[in-house]
């Protein structure tokens, strides 16, 4: 995905309807600015950097630089279709605000890739801890209202904590049904889990931090979805 490249070939006023082989020029001399400041795209799971391609006078860098690092815009691709989804897919809704998140204790939503950035993954928006935790819950809420089958969403853990840290998803509060329990190992990210939510109004993502775990700098939702 990080390859696909926003490209419009057009031949006169014809769009062209086959893939077509072209050459261009790799630009490693070319500076980008990204709100003024010196910007590089790279592959953020990797930190691989990318250079611009030069093709007839314009300039094309990759999608997912562009879209999801520097827009902060969910992206996907479907292989089957050759299908790009910039926005996410149809159904998919970005929990990214505070239309859909309530904070209980120790939770924020942000889009600060400094909060957001892993030894694994630089998420574009999520929802972390607002502290370093030591003896203490870890609360907030999501509310789906009934309408989405799925949530969606990466979960990481400081690597300095001493001990696996348990995570309910619960119905509704945080002594509801639970509907799904996690294990977070220090250090280790669990990519993209899925929580069935059909029917449920309102879920509880709860944890609670004991003295066995020392002090949590560091704990990732990266971008969370409805699906």
């Amino acid at each position: 995905m990080t390859c696909l490249l926003l490209v419009s070939l057009v031949s006169g006023v014809q769009a062209a309807t086959a893939d077509q082989n072209i050459q261009a020029i790799l630009s490693y001399s070319m500076n980008l600015k990204l709100n003024g400041q010196d910007w590089a795209p790279k592959d953020s799971s990797t930190g691989q950097a990318f250079a611009p391609i030069v093709f007839n006078g314009r300039t094309y860098l990759p999608v997912k630089a562009v879209v999801q690092e520097a827009a902060g815009m969910a992206l996907e691709y479907d292989a089957a279709t050759k299908t790009v989804w910039i926005g996410g897919k149809t159904g998919v809704t970005a929990i990214r605000d505070e239309i859909f998140y309530r904070n209980d204790f120790g939770s924020m939503i942000t889009s600060d890739k400094s909060k957001l950035t892993t030894p694994d993954a630089s998420y574009a928006w999520g929802i972390v801890n607002d502290r370093a935790m030591s003896l203490q819950h870890f609360i907030f809420y999501l509310e789906p209202e009934g309408k989405y089958n799925t949530f969606t969403a990466s979960f990481y853990l400081d690597g300095g904590a001493k001990d696996s840290l348990t995570i309910n998803i619960r119905e509704n509060t945080t002594d509801g049904p639970v509907i799904k329990t996690l294990q977070l190992e220090p250090g280790v990210t669990q990519q993209e889990v899925s929580v069935d939510i059909r029917g449920r109004q309102r879920i509880c993502v709860e944890s609670t931090v004991t003295m066995k775990h020392d002090m949590i700098s560091q704990l990732v939702i990266g971008e969370p979805v409805f699906k």
